[in-house]
């Protein structure tokens, strides 16, 4: 645990902010949203932007100056990403005919 802690005080406070005011940003653009919704997904955004930043923007094979940017979108995009992957999880197998349907162009019924 005290590796955790270490590991989220040695974070720039900069990068903190900047993916703090983007995942409100993120909780507060879907107009449908109740105020636990939003605060679910300003937690999820925050949660993703700080865990997936920096492995995704090296996957990617970004420079260290992308580390802001990638924070940002992750965190503006975390919740639609969770729920991505929570639709996938449910039933497989039509997550992937949907994908297969839009990789091959075929038009949703």
């Amino acid at each position: 645990m005290r590796e955790l802690i270490g590991w989220f005080w040695d974070l720039p406070l900069t990068k903190m902010a900047a993916i703090t005011a983007f995942a409100a940003i993120g909780a507060a653009l879907p107009k449908d949203l109740s105020a636990r919704d939003r605060l679910m997904t300003f937690f999820v955004g925050f949660m993703a932007a700080l865990v997936f930043g920096d492995p995704v923007r090296s996957l990617l094979g970004f420079s260290e100056a992308w580390a802001y940017g990638m924070a940002g979108i992750l965190a503006m995009t975390g919740r639609n990403i969770a729920v991505f992957i929570l639709r996938a999880s449910r039933d497989p197998k039509t997550f992937a005919q949907d994908v297969l349907e839009i990789w091959r162009g075929v038009p949703r019924k």
